[in-house]
């Protein structure tokens, strides 16, 4: 035996019911079945539109209209099929007849009654189910239609009454004799006096699981045009993973708090008898959807999130509240007086205060009666306050896990932070199955993308916002496009996120198609400033996102403060940031520590080389620079290399500007400057609280000399430089020395300048683009540390930079 529920969404349109009908098909020759289904899609709605108008005095015609045009393309639809569907036309006539007249009542009364109410709303499932009985009959199968007098009702309630299992059970059994599909309207129940009462709103689901309880069905499926449970709304977050199972307690959570897969109410009669449910899709009946049962076989710490939207909390709060018994229960009382359902409700330690959660429309009933039933202590200063905001949604993490786990808690509300979400309440229940928190209904999207990376990321996780397109960002997005694949084999996920150049800020839907990039950007980029940057991170609910920082934009260094404290790791080629003031070059540690970012700029001094986490890693050990000398600069290597081989300066000059190795203006490179911030940042990281005009500058060619020439004139000008130069190697040759442009530190001073270097000392040997640091330090002595390697070059400058992003990755939740 099995129960088969098909919601409103699979029986939208013809097609909708021929691949209900198919799913019929493809279970009847194995199984009994009861087939139980929900209004067309929209239908319900619009009675409720007709009932309104017809409430108010107003026409009605045009609901009912679209009512009746909706189902009536169903019927012509299946009969262009070869259906004889003459008996659905007349009941369609009739419904239209009926329902009309019905409404013509509730117009002329000015009000509906809750019977004539019901009987209304009923009429969408009571006229789908004979259609699809009909349907399956002309298809082959022996199929009969009931209605649900067959399925009496608990009590009296006309909107929101539950079905008597036990006095149902034979009358289904009796129902199913001689047939093998039994075709039942949902959402509605029939009393003995045959009038209608409601099982509330997506009562449907409930039918189907309070039938498959009373017969002891081998499982109740819920057919829908979703695939199952996912770990979070798919149309909100586009990874959402469709889960193979859940426990009944994680289906009720999640369906409670927002799931809209199966209604909460259903879970319970299957729960009770121990019923398998079966959450599929109608469109694609081969997936096997997700099973709710009792206990999931596979166990996780977390099964998912789901979002409630359109809440209101209430607050009360007063020194009169402490320590008085009977205020938690007169506020449950007054509410349910009103048929107001409390979402969740919470209590402070000290008893000051009483917090709960209405849904929106709720709301204002809400207020009155708990203003109406606290009238007294308002009036005498007990209860200060009862205020209530709207406009709130909650989100709710999901798990058997939960209460063995932990941390959870933690990471939960570390990601919807990391979101800029403000956590107003929290709420965890006794069965540790889940906890509940109220946010502003805005910032809820980005909360639920950041919680759900934050859980389901499998692999450490990069988001990446890089800016600047140039040699080094080119060759940084290569590289990440390259090692997509390795990174995967070692569970790294590098998403890059957003791109922009000078002009154009690109936003991808999901990650950028680093293939095409210069295409996207340039055909869907859009003219940027900060806060657009800034924005991605909430448009995109990243979870940990960092910003690439690859121009030598120094506007956009002097941002780095707000950046690290809006939530953003940066990861940083540009040197501008750290030789700036030295009160700025606190304040970027300190918000980075204080906002728990990061603030990575390894390539600031030797591209690749490993010199920042080398310095760290000595000072954090205890130990003392005594003196720093070193190649700092792989242009000048280059130049000084050739000067050795005899090449004349100019010469040398342009073979480095032909090769790549000098900025576009080499000027920037023989000023000394470049060297000088590298050497200000060394001095900075051990120590020394030096300005950018503390350092001692001695350019490679005169201050001012051909300021005002063309690059393209400019070679020709430095021949005039030639002859002094070739002057100083000779004599550095005759002593036994070469030329190295040196950056150097001692007794607290700093110095970039022209040197001879002895032959035997280590920087003698760093030429053709090379660096070298030379560190003596209290631990390395005599013999000095010596770091040397390529510290030039968009690729090696754009690996540092990769490196960088890597340890910025967030940690995933082992589940």
């Amino acid at each position: 035996m099995l129960v088969q529920k098909f919601g409103g969404t699979s029986v939208a349109d013809t097609e909708g019911f021929q691949a209900c009908a198919a799913v019929v098909q493809r279970f009847a020759p194995d199984h009994k079945l009861v087939v139980v289904l929900s209004a067309v899609k929209g239908v319900t709605d619009l009675l409720l539109a007709a009932i309104e108008a017809a409430s108010r005095d107003e026409p009605f015609d045009q609901p009912v209209d679209r009512i009746i045009g909706l189902e009536n393309a169903i019927v012509e639809g299946l009969s262009a099929e070869g259906m004889d569907m003459q008996q659905a036309a007349s009941d369609l006539e009739r419904r239209s007849q009926r329902l009309r007249s019905r409404l013509e009542g509730v117009r002329l009364l000015g009000s509906c009654p809750d019977t004539a109410r019901a009987e209304i709303l009923a009429s969408g499932e009571r006229f789908s189910s004979r259609l699809m009985a009909l349907y399956l009959r002309n298809l082959g199968l022996k199929a009969r239609w009931s209605d649900t007098d067959i399925l009496p009702p608990a009590n009296d309630s006309v909107l929101d009454t539950l079905l008597d299992q036990e006095a149902a059970a034979p009358l289904l059994r009796e129902a199913l004799e001689g047939t093998r599909v039994l075709v039942l309207p949902g959402f509605y129940s029939r009393n003995q006096g045959g009038g209608y009462q409601l099982l509330g709103r997506n009562g449907s689901d409930y039918t189907a699981a309070a039938v498959a309880a009373a017969l002891g069905a081998d499982a109740c499926q819920i057919w829908k045009d979703v695939d199952g449970f996912f770990t979070a709304d798919p149309r909100m977050v586009r990874n959402a993973q469709c889960l193979d199972e859940v426990s009944f307690e994680e289906a009720m959570e999640l369906s409670y708090f927002g799931a809209k897969v199966i209604s909460s109410k259903a879970i319970a009669p299957l729960a009770v008898a121990g019923i398998t449910c079966e959450v599929r899709n109608t469109f694609k009946p081969d997936s096997p959807g997700t099973r709710v049962q009792s206990a999931a076989r596979l166990a996780a710490k977390v099964r998912g999130l789901s979002l409630l939207d359109h809440v209101a909390s209430i607050t009360l709060q007063g020194s009169g509240m402490r320590g008085r018994v009977g205020i938690a229960r007169r506020v449950m009382d007054a509410l349910a007086q009103q048929s107001i359902s409390i979402l969740l409700i919470v209590q402070s330690s000290s008893e000051y205060s009483i917090t709960l959660c209405v849904r929106t429309q709720d709301a204002k009933r809400a207020l009155a009666a708990l203003e109406s039933e606290f009238h007294f202590e308002r009036l005498h200063g007990l209860i200060e306050d009862i205020s209530a905001q709207t406009e709130r949604a909650v989100i709710s993490l999901v798990g058997d896990g939960l209460k063995h786990n932990k941390g959870i808690a933690a990471r939960f509300l570390t990601a919807i932070s990391s979101a800029g979400a403000n956590v107003e309440i929290i709420a965890q229940g006794s069965t540790e199955c889940a906890i509940a928190v109220v946010v502003e209904r805005e910032d809820a999207p980005s909360a639920m993308r950041t919680c759900h990376t934050a859980f389901f990321s499998h692999g450490h996780h990069v988001d990446v916002i890089q800016l600047g397109c140039g040699n080094v960002g080119s060759a940084l997005l290569e590289q990440i496009r390259q090692q997509a694949d390795n990174l995967a084999g070692n569970q790294v996920q590098v998403q890059v996120r957003a791109i922009a150049n000078s002009r154009q800020l690109l936003v991808a839907d999901d990650s950028v198609d680093l293939a095409n990039w210069r295409d996207a950007l340039e055909q869907g980029g859009k003219p940027w400033a900060l806060d657009d940057v800034i924005g991605v991170r909430e448009q995109l609910g990243l979870l940990n996102p960092t910003v690439v920082d690859c121009t030598t934009n120094e506007e956009l260094a002097g941002q780095y403060v707000r950046l690290l404290s809006e939530g953003f790791n940066v990861v940083t080629a540009n040197k501008k940031a750290n030789t700036a003031s030295m009160t700025y070059y606190r304040d970027m540690r300190n918000t980075a520590a204080r906002n728990f970012r990061k603030f990575l700029y390894e390539t600031n001094v030797g591209a690749g080389l490993p010199v920042i986490d080398t310095l760290h890693a000595l000072m954090r050990s205890g130990d003392q620079l005594k003196t720093f000398e070193g190649v700092l600069s792989g242009s000048l290597s280059k130049i000084f290399g050739m000067l050795e081989d005899g090449m004349a300066f100019s010469q040398a000059v342009a073979e480095a500007m032909s090769l790549g190795f000098t900025e576009p203006d080499p000027r920037d490179d023989l000023s000394g400057m470049d060297v000088a911030r590298k050497l200000l940042i060394i001095a900075r990281e051990v120590g020394l609280e030096l300005e950018l005009g503390d350092i001692e500058v001695q350019p490679v060619i005169p201050e001012g000399f051909a300021a005002e020439i063309a690059i393209a004139d400019l070679v020709g000008e430095l021949k005039q430089l030639d002859e002094g130069f070739a002057r100083q190697i000779q004599t550095a040759g005759s002593e036994g020395s070469v030329l190295r442009y040196v950056g150097r530190i001692e007794d607290g001073a700093c110095r970039v300048s022209i040197e001879a270097v002895p032959r035997n000392k280590p920087l003698a040997a760093i030429r053709d683009g090379e660096n070298a640091l030379v560190l003596l330090t209290r631990y390395y002595q005599p013999l000095p540390l010596v770091l040397r390697g390529y510290g030039a070059g968009a690729e090696v400058t754009a690996a540092g930079v990769f490196a960088d992003l890597l340890r910025t990755a967030w940690r995933p939740l082992d589940n």
